[in-house]
C-alpha cells in the first residue's frame, strides 16, 4: 500500500535484532490521516577508527551515527536533493532539514515503511508558475482608452487640431453651415451654438468628417 503526504518527525538510533545490528529509525506522520509510521535504515554507532581521542569501536556521542556511502539510507538522502554534510559522522546535524520535504513509501503493514520505496514526492513549487504566468496579462490590460472615450474634448486636444489642419476655422464654419437648417438667422445660429457645445465626442467627429469628405470632393 502506497502511502503518501509523509512528514518526517523525528529520528533516533539503537541496535536491533538483539544488538546485532546498529541502526536509524525515522518516524513520520501522514498528513492525510494522522497515522504514524516508520523506517529503519543500517548505520554504524561505533567509531571506525582510531583517533586522538578515542578508539576504534568506542560508541559515538548519543544521537550521532554513521551511515555507509552506499547505505539505504544516504540513497534516500541523496534522492531529496539536500546537501550532503562535509562527513558521514555529521548527519545529525541536518536531520531538521528532511521536515521541509513531503515522502511517500509503501508500506505492508500499516506501520512499517520499505525503506527501499521511501523517496520525496513532487516538488508542489514547480507547478505554481504556470499559475503565475497565466496572471501576468491581466494585470497588464490598458484602461487608459476607456477613460478617454467619457471625457469630453481637451484644449490640447483641440490644440492639435489646430495644428494638423490649417482650415480648422473654415472647416468649422462650413460645419455649422452643413448641418443646420436656415430659418431665422438669429435663431439658427442660438440653436446651432447650442448644440455644438452640447456635441458629443462621436457627434463633433461625425460633423468634421462630413466636412472634411466635402472639401475632399472639392479639391480632387
Amino acid at each position: 500500500m502506497l502511502i503518501i503526504n509523509l512528514r518526517y518527525v523525528s529520528y533516533s538510533v539503537g541496535q536491533y535484532k538483539n544488538g546485532k545490528h546498529d541502526g536509524i529509525t525515522l518516524q513520520f506522520t501522514s498528513d492525510d490521516t494522522g497515522d504514524d509510521y516508520y523506517v529503519i535504515f543500517n548505520v554504524d554507532l561505533v567509531r571506525k577508527r582510531t583517533t586522538k581521542n578515542h578508539k576504534k569501536g568506542s560508541p559515538l556521542p548519543k544521537g550521532h551515527f554513521t551511515p555507509r556511502p552506499k547505505s539505504g539510507f544516504v540513497k534516500m538522502w541523496r534522492s531529496t536533493s539536500l546537501p550532503l554534510p562535509k562527513s558521514l559522522t555529521s548527519f545529525h546535524d541536518c536531520m531538521g532539514k528532511l521536515k521541509s520535504i513531503r515522502f511517500q513509501a509503501e508500506t505492508e503493514d500499516g506501520k512499517k515503511l520499505l525503506k527501499d520505496t521511501l523517496r520525496p514526492m513532487y516538488n508542489l513549487s514547480a507547478h505554481k508558475s504556470p499559475t503565475t504566468a497565466r496572471q501576468l496579462p491581466d494585470k497588464n490590460l490598458i484602461t487608459i482608452p476607456d477613460k478617454d472615450i467619457n471625457q469630453t474634448p481637451t484644449e490640447s486636444t483641440q490644440e492639435t487640431i489646430s495644428t494638423t489642419c490649417p482650415n480648422n476655422y473654415v472647416i468649422s464654419k462650413q460645419v455649422s453651415e452643413y448641418t443646420s437648417t436656415p430659418t431665422n438667422p438669429s435663431s439658427t445660429y442660438t440653436d446651432e451654438s447650442s448644440r455644438v457645445a452640447n456635441q458629443t465626442i462621436e457627434e463633433w467627429h461625425a460633423d468634421y468628417d462630413a466636412v472634411w469628405s466635402a472639401q475632399c470632393e472639392d479639391l480632387f
